[in-house]
């Protein structure tokens, strides 16, 4: 029977995926991209995720199984140097995700930051694109980091004022990243969400600074729809 942790379980699969998926779509903004390779990946993302929350190692061999394809779509082949460095980074992650379970909230909140900010997105990029691209893109990578420690913070007991920071913090080097790009209009359609991450910081306050049940559920979806609909934006001259 597989048990999944309460931190880390299928309500919060979205948080896994929104790098990784805004990661994939900055990267088609920018690059021709073998579709078949990025749906892999968002795979691998799914299976570790799996992994991650249930510990079972028939998830955990089907991520292994799932991050060896992407390389191999990527790549063309998984015994080159390029393949056998991307797969040993996966792996490390892995191990820095499974390390920092109990190692305190600020180590925790790091690390969490990190794996689903920078970590995700530009190694989605750069598995997609083959290269980390400007540093601009450290902007959104951040912007989803600190929005995720955001959401899992309303169940580690962070407070009103270090939840109202990290969602403003986020939500602002989202807009910052807009602003160093070509301006357009669409690169800006995630705003759309911003009232609701609003809302919720206003229900917060109302709380007396104590997160309600639902907060992170919230929270999660709403960072999940801010990464696609900013993925749409920087694509849409595509279409």
């Amino acid at each position: 029977m597989i048990v999944f942790s309460e931190t880390n379980d299928l309500k919060s699969l979205p948080l896994s995926l929104s790098g990784v998926i805004l990661g994939i779509m900055l990267a088609v903004a920018d690059y021709n991209v073998n579709w078949m390779a990025a749906s892999a990946l968002v795979l691998s993302a799914v299976l570790i995720h799996m992994y991650m929350a249930s510990e079972s190692r028939w998830f955990l061999l089907a991520s292994v199984a799932s991050s060896v394809l992407t390389v191999y779509l990527s790549y063309g082949k998984v015994f080159c140097l390029e393949s056998l460095i991307l797969l040993l980074f996966a792996y490390f992650v892995l191990r820095l995700s499974k390390g920092a379970g109990n190692s305190g909230r600020i180590v925790d909140g790091v690390v969490t930051g990190l794996v689903n900010g920078p970590v995700a997105l530009l190694g989605a990029y750069f598995v997609c694109s083959h290269t980390f691209g400007s540093w601009v893109l450290l902007l959104p990578a951040l912007s989803i980091g600190l929005l995720c420690v955001a959401a899992h913070g309303t169940e580690d007991g962070y407070g009103r004022i270090a939840l109202s920071m990290l969602v403003i913090s986020g939500l602002g080097l989202m807009v910052a990243f807009s602003f160093m790009r070509m301006f357009d209009p669409m690169h800006f359609l995630y705003v759309l969400t911003i009232p609701f991450f609003v809302l919720s910081l206003i229900r917060l306050y109302k709380k007396k600074g104590q997160a309600s049940d639902n907060m992170k559920s919230s929270l999660v979806l709403y960072i999940f729809a801010l990464a696609v609909l900013t993925g749409i934006g920087f694509t849409a001259y595509l279409f």
